[in-house]
């Protein structure tokens, strides 16, 4: 009996892995797929826009929940050539150690229209993305950190008549 109960786990146990991705579930797409290349390309022009010309992720965190995907990403030029801050808007930022450069964060919605940019921040010194946790009611594995440690904001209601 036990024998027959552990082949039936065996054989059910990789159809319930394969639906990970429902409501809920904090996954990271795998390198090459095709959600994790969707998501990229989606956040690549806001940045290529802000740093000036063209640019490539070095992937330190992509976690997708629901229809949100969070990213904290390296940006470097093709081929891994380095950015020259000094030649991009954020150079006094730069210069004066205002800047990570190894850590540039961005927060992806999806909807009709595919991916979309929702916020963003190139080389933040403090943690932005805990803002974007409370102001969208997101939960903080997303951002890949616990819920322990940053709980779910609760919001006071308005009083009317004031």
């Amino acid at each position: 009996m036990r024998l027959l109960f552990a082949v039936a786990l065996c054989l059910l146990a990789p159809g319930l892995s394969a639906s990970s991705a429902g409501a809920g579930d904090f996954h990271s797409p795998p390198k090459g797929s095709a959600l994790r290349t969707g998501i990229l390309d989606a956040a690549r022009p806001t940045f290529e826009k802000e740093i000036g010309g063209p640019i490539e992720f070095v992937v330190t965190t992509l976690n997708v929940y629901d229809d949100w995907a969070y990213g904290d990403v390296k940006i470097q030029r093709p081929g891994g050539k380095p950015i020259d801050w000094s030649k991009t808007k954020f150079a006094e930022d730069f210069k004066q150690g205002m800047l990570e450069t190894g850590h540039n964060l961005f927060l992806l919605q999806e909807g009709g229209d595919g991916w979309g940019m929702v916020e963003y921040a190139i080389g933040p010194t403090d943690v932005a993305w805990d803002w974007w946790r409370q102001q969208h009611n997101l939960p903080a594995e997303l951002f890949g950190a616990s819920s322990k440690d940053y709980p779910p904001v609760s919001r006071p209601r308005p009083q009317s008549g004031n």
